[in-house]
């Protein structure tokens, strides 16, 4: 109830009054000041009630808005959220795939790596080998070089008299006597690996 309504109200009493004095009623019985004030006074206490009421109803809708309008941006932002989620989701599971490629690859890398390595240390080893038969064939070439350079570096024998005359030998040449001795030796089988003369150091 407004304060208008409230005027009206006290109006409509006071011209009752007036009638009920002008006209009286034997129905009705007469109504003093007194009883009018009081009723002004339920009155305006009704409608200071009942104002409070509205303006506490009013309160409530104001904090009812405010927290409909936070519901509502905390939904935007939820939505967002798993918008975010998903997106998240979606390169996780791609970078879980790369990895997965990429431990792949390093398995296979390094599968190829050990093999290289075994190659290595195989050729290694054949390599030692190589160059200590290399090493064994110049030694044995130098002793029969220096059998050679002393076969020549020796006098003749003399000659043994004989009442038969033979026909004198020949002295053998250094040439035929590096042929003969040559090929008294026997090579050893090659090795499965082929070495150029700069790798051996061939006669250095």
């Amino acid at each position: 109830m407004t304060k208008g309504n409230l005027n009206d109200l006290i109006r409509t009493e006071a011209n009752k009054e007036v009638e009920s004095q002008t006209s009286p009623s034997p129905k009705r019985p007469k109504e003093t000041n007194t009883t009018l004030q009081a009723k002004i006074n339920d009155l305006t206490t009704e409608l200071e009630k009942t104002e409070k009421n509205q303006q506490t109803l009013q309160e409530k809708v104001i904090s009812l808005e405010k927290e409909l309008q936070e519901h509502l941006e905390l939904s935007v932002s939820l939505q967002q959220l798993q918008q975010q989620t998903e997106h998240l989701e979606s390169v996780l599971s791609e970078k879980t795939t790369l990895v997965a490629q990429l431990s792949s690859q390093l398995s296979k890398t390094e599968t190829e790596l050990t093999e290289k390595k075994q190659l290595i240390e195989k050729l290694s080893s054949q390599l030692s080998k190589t160059e200590t038969e290399l090493t064994e064939k110049k030694q044995l070439i130098e002793k029969l070089y220096n059998q050679i350079k002393t076969l020549e570096n020796s006098p003749p024998p003399s000659p043994e008299p004989s009442p038969i005359t033979k026909p004198v030998a020949k002295k053998p040449s250094l040439y035929n006597f590096e042929m003969a001795t040559l090929a008294r030796y026997i090579a050893p089988n090659p090795t499965p690996t082929e070495l150029t003369d700069s790798e051996i150091g061939w006669f250095d």
